[in-house]
């Protein structure tokens, strides 16, 4: 995994990329959806509960992740924050061939004040996301009273163009009540927006995945119902970005810039000259049986698995050789 801090326009502004690798056993994942993180804190902070281990969460699903630390305070007066999550989105999207990104698949996930900024940007953002989640979400004008600014409403600003979103709250919450959630879902409703909420009975604000490690110590923040929302959500994510595709009986990865002894034996064997350097030093291999079934691994990782039936001189050379052919 590759982590990245990036410095955005805004004073005390960062974008944290958290970008998982590319494998040529998994070719299926080299692009994939991103998620783009807002942390809770009523404007006055970015909860770390809500940042990193949420991030870990997704990465686990095969997304690249993303966690915005957007203006707070007086510095969190409008449209400042709502131009650190466009200037984020923006880009992730520039850059997303570099991140391994789909760029038509970045999703907002914002809890609490972080989804009231989420929403934001669904709603009235220049560039908007392809989706939004959102835990606990300030909506209301009306209850921005806990910010150290005053904030626009979110339920008046919703349109057609905003996209389908996933909602959960809890009926306990008293710091940003469910009310709040509700006037989201009919503004969502009546745009004919596509959504998914749940309500959970029981659970304080702030649960973030309710789960013991991002509890803080505190047995309110463990909710083993309302913990259920990650799973619900992974499941909605893929209704509407898509699953990795899993449908193929052998995987090749064929976007290489050279041939050699860590490359796939499936995509050596297909040029002539590669196949007869191979069973020149790997002659056993010629009319195995078994040679089916390692098409997807390496010449070193078969080396390895057969206790070294060639010496580190004779792979080195055969190495050497492989990357002398030329791509076809």
């Amino acid at each position: 995994m590759k982590l990245i801090t990036l410095p955005l326009t805004n004073e005390n502004v960062t974008l944290t990329a958290y970008l998982l690798e590319q494998s040529h056993e998994m070719p299926n994942t080299r692009i994939r959806p991103a998620i783009l993180i807002f942390p809770g804190g009523s404007y006055r902070g970015c909860s770390d509960r809500e940042a990193e281990p949420v991030a870990m969460a997704f990465l686990a699903e095969g997304y690249q992740a993303f966690v915005l630390r957007y203006s707070l305070n007086q510095n969190a007066a409008f449209p400042q924050p709502l131009n650190d999550a466009e200037e984020a989105l923006e880009l992730i999207r520039e850059h997303s061939q570099q991140w391994g990104v789909d760029p038509s698949k970045v999703a907002v996930c914002g809890f609490s004040a972080g989804g009231h900024l989420a929403s934001a940007l669904g709603t009235m953002g220049r560039n908007r996301p392809n989706a939004m989640i959102l835990g606990y979400p300030q909506i209301l004008a009306s209850d921005s009273k806990i910010f150290p600014v005053e904030l626009p409403g979110i339920n008046t600003a919703v349109d057609a163009a905003t996209p389908p979103a996933f909602i959960f709250h809890t009926f306990e919450d008293t710091l940003v009540p469910v009310n709040n959630t509700l006037a989201l879902a009919s503004a969502l409703e009546q745009s004919k927006v596509p959504f998914e909420l749940h309500i959970f009975g029981h659970g304080v604000h702030g649960l973030s995945l309710a789960t013991p490690v991002t509890s803080g110590g505190l047995r309110s923040m463990v909710d083993g119902d309302a913990a259920k929302w990650f799973g619900l959500c992974a499941a909605w994510l893929k209704k509407v970005f898509g699953e990795f595709a899993s449908d193929q009986d052998i995987l090749l990865d064929e976007n290489i810039s050279e041939y050699g002894i860590d490359v796939q034996m499936g995509v050596l064997l297909k040029n002539s000259a590669c196949e007869k350097l191979i069973y020149g030093a790997l002659p056993m291999l010629e009319h195995n049986p078994q040679l089916q079934d390692a098409v997807q691994v390496s010449i070193r990782q078969i080396n390895e698995f057969g206790g070294g039936m060639l010496s580190q001189e004779v792979m080195e050379k055969l190495d050497r050789d492989l990357k002398g052919i030329p791509l076809v």
